[in-house]
């Protein structure tokens, strides 16, 4: 059987949803919540603070195009639990930030809908109509004086066989350094599911897992195929979640 450990993370607003299966612990100034990460993945609660291991590049996948729209607000009005999502990029030979580098960003919407592609099923059972010639969830920043880039968009659905992920590529200049995944831990992506629309409609339809996904893991060596994100707030407005990217930048 799987061993799993226990890993926290802070929820700056004490007025959140029901949390379910998580134990929450508050305090005067926060809430401490704890969830369980599968101790297959050691990668999950080190990524971000390990800043100094490259990021694996895990491909861009079938749903990548650029729009050419450099903005931070990429939602375009689509529904789903609003996500503040922000990426610091290092790199990888001393952990320094590294400053105007460009980051694209794409992900599928609360549906598992990609903007842009017609052939595609998302989480079943649903017209594709609003995707076609769409360009939502897509966007591209370049880092600021600290290596952040910041999006607002809305929390991805499952769709498929994939868990809940968002794709993102990093370029210095014109040359691609790595294109990768970012994950939710799974107990945060069933409270999503469970409690916010329109995921609550399908989410009983859901087989896609962190632990069956084919591509978190795709070389099977008990890493993660990306980085994980690391949940900053988590309340009745949204989540605001941020990640490390590290990048040989030689």
């Amino acid at each position: 059987m799987r061993m799993r450990r226990s890993v926290p993370f802070f929820v700056r607003d004490c007025d959140k949803p029901d949390l379910g299966r998580r134990r929450v612990l508050t305090t005067a100034s926060a809430c401490a919540a704890t969830f369980l990460l599968p101790e297959a993945f050691p990668q999950e609660a080190s990524a971000q603070a390990d800043g100094c291991t490259v990021t694996p590049d895990s491909g861009e996948g079938p749903f990548y195009f650029d729009p050419a729209l450099v903005r931070s607000d990429v939602a375009d009005g689509r529904p789903g639990a609003p996500l503040e999502f922000a990426v610091q990029i290092r790199r990888a030979r001393d952990c320094a930030p590294l400053t105007g580098v460009r980051l694209d960003l794409w992900q599928a919407d609360a549906l598992g809908l990609y903007s842009g592609y017609d052939r595609q099923e998302g989480v079943g059972g649903i017209s594709i109509a609003p995707a076609i010639g769409a360009t939502f969830l897509r966007g591209t920043q370049f880092t600021d004086a600290d290596g952040w880039v910041r999006f607002t968009t809305v929390y991805p659905s499952w769709y498929g066989g994939r868990t809940p992920h968002i794709h993102f590529k990093v370029l210095i200049g014109t040359r691609e350094v790595v294109a990768g995944q970012a994950f939710f831990d799974d107990e945060i992506n069933a409270e999503i599911f469970e409690q916010w629309e329109p995921y609550r409609e399908h989410y009983t339809k859901r087989r896609a897992f962190n632990a069956n996904d084919p591509f978190i893991d795709a070389d099977r060596d008990g890493s993660v195929d990306g980085v994980y994100c690391q949940i900053e707030r988590y309340d009745r407005t949204g989540l605001a979640a941020t990640a490390t990217v590290t990048v040989d930048d030689a």
